[in-house]
């Protein structure tokens, strides 16, 4: 969700005690990027910090300036030997299981949040616009993305590749896919975040024609 953050502090107390409370409800650590929905209050950050969120990382958005280098590579798929492209909506639960066990490898995150992603992965798949790409190599899980297409705009998500397979391309090709897919769809703009200190993911989507837009969005977590 983006929230519209009030700037009066009473008023924003009050928004973020229905955010944690929702968080709460859902079983879930509130998670908030400081890109408000409304462009304020300007000290966002500084204001979650205070109220006990801490930064974990701070986020580069990207948007899709070329899509030719993204339509190029998708259109390999076929001719590439022992990759296969399933989607969580084919037996959604067995391949939400293989799509959160791929991305706590991918990003190192805590194996205890396995079912969680897997429930993620599953109501992410079931979204109206929503997509959830699984790449397969071999018959093996290699890289996942997500993707969500409302109202003529694309936000891809969790992009992310096994350790023990990444260097192959894999990364690039389900990104590909995953924008010819919402251009099929009738989008008209694309757009992610990297980690700002990723300098190889950042180059990656360079070459798939995305651009770097704004300073970097601070990532924090409230525990």
């Amino acid at each position: 969700m983006a929230p519209a953050w009030p700037v009066e502090m009473q008023a924003f107390d009050r928004r973020l005690d229905e955010i944690v409370t929702l968080f709460a409800t859902l079983g879930r650590l509130p998670h908030v990027r400081t890109l408000s929905i409304d462009g304020g209050p300007a000290d966002l950050g500084s204001r979650l910090i205070q109220s006990g969120f801490r930064q974990v990382g701070a986020d580069l958005s990207m948007v899709l300036e070329d899509a030719g280098p993204c339509l190029a590579l998708a259109r390999t798929l076929e001719g590439r030997p022992g990759l296969r492209l399933e989607r969580v909506g084919q037996e959604p639960e067995l391949r939400a299981i293989e799509v959160a066990r791929l991305l706590v490898q991918a990003f190192g995150v805590e194996s205890d949040r396995v079912p969680a992603l897997a429930a993620e992965t599953i109501a992410a798949g079931r979204r109206p616009g929503g997509s959830v790409l699984l790449l397969m190599e071999a018959g093996v899980p290699a890289s996942a993305a997500r993707r969500i297409t409302l109202d003529g705009s694309t936000y891809l998500s969790s992009i992310g590749t096994v350790p023990s397979l990444q260097g192959r391309g894999h990364g690039s090709l389900i990104t590909a896919v995953a924008v010819a897919e919402a251009l099929r769809d009738g989008t008209r703009f694309v757009h992610l975040l990297v980690e700002a200190d990723n300098r190889t993911a950042i180059q990656l989507y360079e070459r798939l024609g995305f651009i770097a837009l704004g300073d970097p969005i601070v990532d924090l977590l409230l525990r």
